[in-house]
């Protein structure tokens, strides 16, 4: 962020999965009630995800994110963006959510996509830990998996992931499993569908129910 990200550029999608637009037509796949996007990027998963019955905050840690962030929902027409008033974007480490200390710090669904694939591998069980705090029982986690490789490079970010890895991290935390699948074409967005030589990346998708 700092160097300057331009809409398109690098990690920036231009807009939001269609995949999260495909389910959040549905309490059934998204509930309602208090949202989280952790690494939220530019904001376009919140103008997605805020609605009459569901609020939503994004994080980032970086100043200059954030400020891209708000400057852009500012640009949103109110024929999409039909609940601006339940998005909010702050300046704040997912890790330093403390739901123990403050119950705003709980929440009904939590939303990843390159959020962990941006993290050291190392701090990858925190992220889990985390996960397991803040997201209430019967709440819900959604994952979009990727990076994902035929031969994964060693070096990030982003990290390369895999689908068992999530099962690795979530489900001995207190999740179950309600859904975990390679993505069709149609619902990956450019470029992460596995690539013309069909080595990658490729994008799955994962959704936990907090027990």
């Amino acid at each position: 962020w700092s160097n300057g990200v331009e809409p398109g550029k690098m990690w920036d999608r231009v807009g939001p999965s269609p995949l999260l637009l495909k389910y959040v037509e549905s309490t059934d796949y998204i509930p309602a009630g208090k949202a989280l996007v952790p690494g939220c990027g530019r904001g376009y998963d919140l103008v997605a995800l805020a609605s009459a019955e569901r609020s939503v905050i994004g994080l980032d840690i970086s100043e200059t994110g954030v400020a891209a962030a708000k400057d852009y929902l500012k640009t949103v027409p109110t024929s999409v963006f039909r609940n601006p008033e339940n998005a909010e974007v702050q300046c704040r480490s997912f890790f330093d959510l403390d739901p123990a200390s403050n119950e705003k710090d709980s929440f009904d669904f939590v939303y990843d996509y390159t959020f962990l694939c941006a993290l050291d591998p190392s701090i990858r069980a925190d992220w889990a830990d985390k996960m397991a705090q803040i997201i209430k029982p019967g709440g819900i986690l959604l994952t979009l998996i990727f990076p994902i490789w035929v031969s994964p490079p060693a070096t990030g970010p982003p990290f390369a992931v895999s689908l068992d890895l999530f099962e690795e991290l979530l489900l001995p935390r207190g999740f179950e499993c309600l859904e975990l699948r390679m993505l069709e074409k149609d619902l990956c967005q450019e470029g992460r569908d596995g690539g013309l030589d069909g080595q990658g990346p490729f994008t799955a998708v994962g959704r936990w129910r907090r027990k």
